[in-house]
C-alpha cells in the first residue's frame, strides 16, 4: 500500500477496503466485505436462534429431556406432591 504524508494509516486502509481494528497505530486490518457479511448474518442471527432453540428442544424432548420455565415447573411440583 502507498500513501502519503496527507493522509492517515487508517484512511490508507479503508481506502484500500480494509478497517483498521485501533485508531492510532493499527496493526491489524479487517476487509470490509467481511464486515458486510458480518452485519447480513447479525441481522438475520435471530431466526437462526429460534431454529437451534427449536431443534434443541425437539431433539431433548426426544430423550424424555424437557425445557422447563417457571409456570411448567411450578405445576409439575404441584401435580408431584398430589
Amino acid at each position: 500500500m502507498t500513501g502519503c504524508i496527507c493522509e492517515s494509516i487508517p484512511q490508507v486502509l479503508v481506502g484500500h477496503g480494509l478497517f483498521p481494528t485501533a485508531p492510532s497505530q493499527p496493526r491489524i486490518a479487517v476487509a470490509i466485505g467481511l464486515l458486510d457479511f458480518y452485519r447480513a448474518l447479525f441481522e438475520q442471527s435471530c431466526d437462526a436462534v429460534n431454529a437451534l432453540a427449536s431443534a434443541l428442544n425437539k431433539y431433548y424432548g426426544g430423550r424424555g429431556y424437557y425445557m422447563l420455565n417457571k409456570e411448567v415447573c411450578a405445576s409439575v411440583i404441584h401435580l408431584s406432591t398430589n
